[in-house]
């Protein structure tokens, strides 16, 4: 395959016809990864630095800001869940280090 017809498929308008017609959404796969970051960088076992242990427990259970690009609440709402609903799940893990553990094993 020669690089023209190679770089042609990858013209803007073949682009939007890939993206229309794929069931992965790249942008939503980026979102997830930004949340379970959070939660493991919040709740995780692994040693972290407090300073990124405490920025993310301010992300996650900061003022909800769903205009904000890219806070908590925005990304919660692409991904299709309550922001609410899950800042309440999260707190209740809270208290219970083993649940959260069990948990965070799924985002591995």
């Amino acid at each position: 395959m020669s690089n023209s017809s190679a770089l042609s498929r990858f013209a803007p308008e073949r682009e939007e016809e890939y993206e229309a017609s794929s069931p992965v959404k790249p942008e939503r796969n980026l979102l997830a990864a930004v949340l379970a970051r959070a939660i493991c960088d919040a709740f995780g076992t692994a040693h972290c630095e407090r300073h990124v242990v405490r920025s993310a427990r301010q992300w996650l259970f900061g003022r909800l800001t769903p205009k904000k690009p890219f806070s908590f609440a925005w990304v919660a709402l692409h991904l299709d869940l309550d922001p609410i609903s899950l800042q309440e799940s999260l707190h209740c893990y809270e208290g219970n280090p083993e649940g959260i553990q069990e948990r965070l094993s799924l985002l591995r």
